[in-house]
């Protein structure tokens, strides 16, 4: 089973979940993930277009869990785990990962049709951006809420879904689910992860009245639980209970006070750097402990221009600058126009970091994994290999570092990040025969541990992650310290 852009598109104008996390790819960007989320019960729905509930009886009740997000254009298999006269529990598996689970029940009796409005009705058109301290009390919403009614047939017909033999009851539900969670509570920051419904027989006319109540939120675990019931002339359509995670905010590109050493600091003022992969994370943390020692930093990015101006803006008031520059660091043909930049405006280039990276999702090798894991190593290699190839005549020339950035994971690999692992390894192999071809130049090998980053912006992931900005401030007073032409420093 494959969710592509257009069923997306579809789900999201019948539900009403218009949530950036699904529907914006610069959001997307932004999160742990790279790219937008599919929508979850878009996913439970599009099974239901592979079988039928058996003659002469209707849903009543539906729980899924989504273990793990789900992307558009991948192949997903469906795995029909059991299917009988009370129940079926089907799954989509990704290789030998289960990334969801439902269990559908059946009663005896007539599938409800509802009458549907013309166009959707909704509370709500942008989600909401609730914050921690929103949830420490009671909270409710409610409104009308109903799919329009050729939408929501159009969604149906796409993924098959035979109306008359699952009746209206599950659909509906499953969408008002995902416009609770993507635009209610948590809203924004809302990753879906558990849905537990009953649902009646008797149909209703919609819109109906949508209401959503806070029943519990797990501050550490990040794990928000609410009630729903969706009602109509007098009955209740659906009720049940929701759970989903409430995602952390994004933290701002920010100096650190005191920056690198005073020693290192004599050694970054008035140098020359380019930053590849600086507009966020580790890499705007680097860039900013470089302009705060003094230096004139190019920060090349790819497609975060927000964030770029938000690194020049954090940097502003320091003793040196960010200069930032937009294109593909993979690209030898912008590392060559970025190379003419740089001698054209500063004549030199004295340290070259490499930070860049592509997102990151777990993996496993397997036949299933394999088109992933060779396009991660490709896409990311090339982010080091073409400014490796650009510029380190440039850094011989001048006595300069090149900094790469690696990770503990080498060290320590965890099973979910194959591709994660030998990216690393394979850019640390680069790096070594890059100081025997270039003896006048110095290289180091950074291997942070966990960091506080996009890449763990998850409650649970980013316990014990370390804040980049001192990450970066150790880091590159110890490079700045210990490079020695034609060597190779590892760095913590």
């Amino acid at each position: 089973m494959r969710l592509s852009l257009e069923v997306e598109e579809r789900f999201a104008a019948a539900s009403g979940d218009f949530s950036p996390l699904h529907v914006s790819d610069s959001y997307g960007r932004t999160t742990p993930f790279g790219q937008p989320v599919a929508h979850g019960a878009c996913a439970a729905l599009a099974c239901c277009g592979f079988f039928t509930p058996p003659a002469g009886s209707y849903p009543s009740a539906l729980r899924v869990v989504f273990y793990r997000p789900l992307f558009r254009d991948l192949e997903y298999d469906l795995d029909l785990a059991q299917t009988s006269a009370e129940r079926a529990c089907f799954g989509l598996m990704d290789g030998s990962r289960r990334v969801m689970e439902a269990v559908v029940e059946y009663a005896p009796g007539v599938p409800p049709i509802a009458v549907l409005p013309g166009t959707p009705v909704a509370p709500r058109g942008v989600a909401r951006l609730l914050s921690e301290g929103d949830l420490t009390g009671a909270w409710a919403t409610e409104g009308s809420y109903s799919p329009g009614a050729s939408r929501y047939l159009a969604l149906l017909d796409t993924l098959g879904v035979q109306r008359e033999a699952w009746g209206d009851g599950l659909p509906i539900t499953l969408m008002a689910a995902s416009y609770l969670t993507g635009m209610e509570l948590p809203g924004e920051r809302a990753l879906f992860f558990r849905l537990r419904a009953d649902l009646p027989q008797a149909p209703v006319e919609l819109p109906g009245v949508l209401r959503q109540d806070l029943t519990e939120y797990g501050r550490r675990s990040g794990m928000v639980k609410s009630g729903f019931r969706l009602s109509g002339g007098g009955r209740v359509w659906s009720s049940g209970e929701m759970q989903a995670f409430l995602r952390p905010l994004r933290s701002p590109a920010a100096r650190i006070p005191g920056g690198v050493s005073p020693e290192a600091a004599e050694r970054f003022a008035g140098k020359t750097a380019l930053v590849v992969g600086a507009s966020r994370g580790f890499g705007s943390a680097l860039a900013l402990a470089l302009a705060g020692a003094g230096a004139t930093v190019v920060a090349l990015y790819a497609r975060s221009r927000e964030d770029a101006e938000g690194l020049v803006a954090a940097a502003a008031g320091q003793p040196g600058r960010i200069l930032p520059v937009q294109g593909d660091a993979g690209d030898p043909a912008t590392c060559r126009q970025i190379r003419q930049r740089i001698l054209s405006e500063h004549g030199r280039l004295d340290w070259l970091v490499c930070s860049a990276a592509p997102p990151l999702q777990p993996l496993h090798i397997e036949a299933a994994a394999f088109d992933r894991i060779g396009s991660f190593l490709r896409d990311g290699f090339a982010l080091a290999l073409a400014p490796l190839s650009a510029f380190l005549d440039l850094l011989s020339d001048s006595g300069g570092t090149a900094l790469v950035v690696s990770s503990i994971a080498v060290e320590n690999p965890p099973a979910i990040w194959p591709h994660y692992v030998a990216l690393k390894s394979a850019v640390e192999g680069l790096v070594r025969v890059a100081a025997a071809e270039y003896p006048k130049a110095s290289f180091c090998i950074a291997r942070p541990a966990k960091l506080r980053t996009d890449l763990v912006n998850s409650p649970m992931a980013s316990v014990d992650a370390e804040d980049p900005s001192v990450a970066a401030a150790r880091i590159l007073s110890d490079a700045a310290l210990q490079a020695r032409p034609g060597e190779v420093s590892y760095l913590k």
